[in-house]
C-alpha cells in the first residue's frame, strides 16, 4: 500500500471538521513531508481508503467518502443511473428533425457519450451494464440500487424476443457483477436472442428477475422510451413483464399542426390516451417536449408548456425539454438550407423557459433534462448552449426567482441551506436540526386523483422524499403507489449512514400516509408498481406479489 495515500487517509479521518479546503491543505502538508512531486489521484486515495476500512485499520467516514467520490451528483438522487442503448432497428417514425446515423438506433448520434459507449460494446446489454457498474464503483459510488434506463427510440417497435432478451441480459449483468474491491469479477457468458423462442427468453428473464430481488446490485427501476401511438394494453403488459416502472413518452408538442408539419405521426389526442393508459397501470410518466420546432413561436411554445400542466389529460410526473436542434443528415436541415425554416433565437428560448421554471412547473414535477448531449459539430441551427440549465439558474437567481421543480429542490441538488445544515450533507446527529414537514398536494389527472406527498422544509425549498399516490376506481387497482423516493447521497442496501436522508425513516412514513389516504377514499387494495430489486422492501411492509405488482389489502372499515 502506498505510504503517502495511507498517511493522507489516516490523517484525514482524525480531522474534526473535514471539508474540501481542510482536506486539500492536509494533502499539501503531507506531500511536502514526503517531498512528493505530484499529488495522488482521487481514485488511488479511494482504493487505499477501502483497503484500510476492510482491514479494520480505520472506521468508515461518510464525509471523507463524499470528498473522494468522483461526480457525486450521479448518486445524489439516491440511486445509480445506468443507461443502455439498443442496437439499430427500423423506426416507425419519419420525423423531419430526427438524425439518421446508420450505426445508431433512430434519433441517436454515434459520438454522443452514451451512444459512443454502446457502439464500442456492440450494443451488448450485459457488457453495457457491467461496464457502467465498474465505472461507478471505481469512482466510489455504491451500485446496489440501480435505475436502468434503456434508450433506442421506439422500444415497442422492436421485435418482442429482442425486448425480453435485452432486459434479461441487463438483469444478468447486474446479478453477476461484483466490485473488484470484493475480489470477485464479472463472468461474461456469450449470448444472443437468436435461436431462442419467446418462451425460453421469458424463462431466462423470470430467473434473472427472481435472482435480482436479493442481488448485490438490484435494479430498483426500469425506464423505457416509446411513442404515444405505440402504447396499448398489449405493449403495457409486455413492459410490465419486463419490469418497467417508468415510461419516457415522446410527446414533443401538443400542437397537431406542428406534428403534421414535422411528420411526427401522432397527435395530441393519442398522447392523452397513452398517458391515461399508462397511469391506469400505475406507471410513472415522463414527457419529452421539444420547443423551437418548425411552425412554433415563443408565444406558442410557452402556451404549450402551460397546457401540459393546465390540462388534466397531461400533467406528467417528469419532463425532458429538448429544444429543437437542426443536425446534419436530416430532412429539417434541407429545409434550413432552402430557407424554409429558421429557429427562433436562444434569447427567446431562455425567456420562455425562465417563465416555465419559475411560474408554470408544479411542485410535483421534475425537469430531468434541458438539452440533448449532441456534439456541437453536428448542430447546424437551433440551440447550441450545452449549459442551458446553468444559464437559466443564474438568470433566475439574479431576478430573485426560483424553480419549483423536484430536481432543483431535492436535497442533493438544492443550494438552499436548512436550519444551518448543508443540504448536500446533513451533519451526523442533525435530525433535530432539519425538521421536515409533510405536504400533500392533490390534483386531477387522466380521470383519477393524484396525491403528491412530500417531506420538505417548511418553506418548500428542499425536498427530502416524496410519494406519488393515485386513486382511480377505474384503474386496474383502486389505489396505486406509483413512486416512492427518498433523496440524499445514495446509501447501500442495509446501510445506516446517520447523515443520509435516506435513513431517517421518511420512506415508511410516506407509505403510512399514502395508505391512510387510500383507506379514506375507500380503496380496498393498494398496489405498488415496484421495481424488481425493491420488492423485498415492500414485503417487509406487508405487501405481497400479485401478478407484477406488490399489493396489500386495506381495511377500509377502521
Amino acid at each position: 500500500m502506498a505510504k503517502i495515500e495511507a498517511e493522507i487517509i489516516k490523517q484525514a479521518i482524525l480531522l474534526p471538521n473535514l471539508t474540501t479546503d481542510t482536506f486539500s491543505n492536509l494533502k499539501r502538508d503531507i506531500l511536502r513531508k514526503f517531498k512528493a512531486p505530484t499529488s495522488p489521484s482521487t481514485a488511488a486515495l479511494l482504493k487505499v481508503y477501502h483497503k484500510l476500512t476492510r482491514l479494520g485499520k480505520i472506521k468508515r467516514s461518510a464525509i471523507l467518502e463524499k470528498l473522494l467520490v468522483r461526480r457525486g451528483v450521479r448518486t445524489l438522487s439516491g440511486v445509480s443511473i445506468v443507461t443502455s442503448l439498443t442496437k439499430p432497428f427500423p423506426c416507425p417514425g419519419k420525423c423531419t428533425y430526427c438524425p439518421n446515423d446508420v450505426k445508431m438506433p433512430k434519433s441517436y448520434i454515434s459520438d454522443e457519450p452514451a451512444a459512443a459507449r454502446a457502439l464500442m460494446l456492440r450494443f451488448d446489454p450485459y457488457d453495457q451494464m457491467v461496464r457502467r457498474l465498474e465505472a461507478l464503483a471505481d469512482n466510489g459510488h455504491p451500485t446496489d440500487k440501480i435505475e436502468l434506463i434503456i434508450k433506442g427510440g421506439t422500444w415497442n417497435s422492436y421485435p418482442l424476443a429482442y425486448q425480453y432478451w435485452f432486459v434479461a441480459r441487463s438483469f444478468e449483468g447486474a446479478n453477476e457483477y461484483y466490485s473488484k474491491k470484493l475480489k470477485k469479477f464479472k463472468v461474461h457468458k456469450a449470448d444472443s436472442e437468436n435461436g431462442l423462442t419467446v418462451k425460453q427468453i421469458l424463462d431466462k428473464l423470470a430467473t434473472a428477475q427472481k435472482k435480482n430481488e436479493k442481488s448485490r446490485n438490484r435494479i430498483i427501476g426500469l425506464t423505457l422510451e416509446t411513442r404515444p401511438d405505440h402504447v396499448t394494453e398489449a405493449t403495457i403488459n409486455q413492459m410490465r413483464l419486463q419490469g418497467a416502472t417508468r415510461i419516457e413518452l415522446g410527446v414533443q408538442t401538443t400542437d397537431d399542426k406542428i406534428q403534421e408539419r414535422t411528420k411526427r405521426g401522432h397527435n395530441a389526442e393519442q398522447a392523452k390516451n397513452a398517458t391515461k393508459l399508462l397511469r391506469h397501470y400505475g406507471f410513472k410518466v415522463d414527457f419529452h417536449l421539444m420547443p423551437q420546432l418548425p411552425g412554433s413561436t415563443p408565444t406558442g411554445d410557452l402556451k404549450m408548456l402551460k397546457e401540459i400542466f393546465a390540462d388534466p389529460a397531461y400533467r406528467p410526473d417528469m419532463v425532458k425539454i429538448y429544444p429543437c436542434t437542426v443536425v446534419d443528415n436530416t430532412e429539417l436541415y434541407e429545409e434550413v438550407k432552402r430557407g424554409e425554416f429558421k429557429p427562433y433565437s436562444d434569447k427567446k428560448l431562455i425567456e420562455i423557459l425562465k417563465i416555465f421554471k419559475s411560474e408554470v412547473v408544479p411542485y410535483y414535477c421534475r425537469i430531468s433534462r434541458l438539452i440533448r448531449d449532441i456534439p456541437s459539430q453536428h448542430i447546424k441551427a437551433g440551440n447550441t448552449m450545452t449549459n442551458l440549465r446553468q444559464v437559466l439558474q443564474a438568470e433566475l437567481k439574479a431576478e430573485g426567482k426560483k424553480c419549483k421543480c423536484l430536481r432543483c429542490r431535492e436535497i442533493g441538488h438544492s443550494t438552499s441551506g436548512v436550519a444551518g445544515v448543508s443540504p448536500l450533507l446533513p451533519e451526523e446527529g442533525a435530525r433535530g436540526r432539519w425538521e421536515p414537514k409533510l405536504f400533500i398536494d392533490k390534483y386531477a389527472a387522466s380521470g383519477g386523483h393524484e396525491y403528491f406527498l412530500s417531506w420538505e422544509d417548511k418553506k418548500r425549498e428542499v425536498v427530502y422524499g416524496f410519494c406519488r399516490l393515485r386513486v382511480d376506481k377505474n384503474g386496474i387497482y383502486p389505489a396505486f403507489i406509483r413512486e416512492l423516493h427518498v433523496y440524499g447521497q445514495m446509501v447501500e442496501v442495509g446501510g445506516h449512514e446517520k447523515s443520509a436522508s435516506q435513513h431517517f425513516g421518511l420512506g415508511k412514513k410516506l407509505m403510512i400516509a399514502a395508505e391512510k389516504i387510500a383507506k379514506k377514499d375507500k380503496a380496498g387494495k393498494i398496489a405498488v408498481i415496484a421495481g424488481i430489486g425493491v420488492r423485498e422492501y415492500y414485503r417487509k411492509t406487508g405487501y405481497g406479489l400479485e401478478s407484477t405488482y406488490m399489493v396489500k389489502t386495506l381495511n377500509t372499515k377502521s
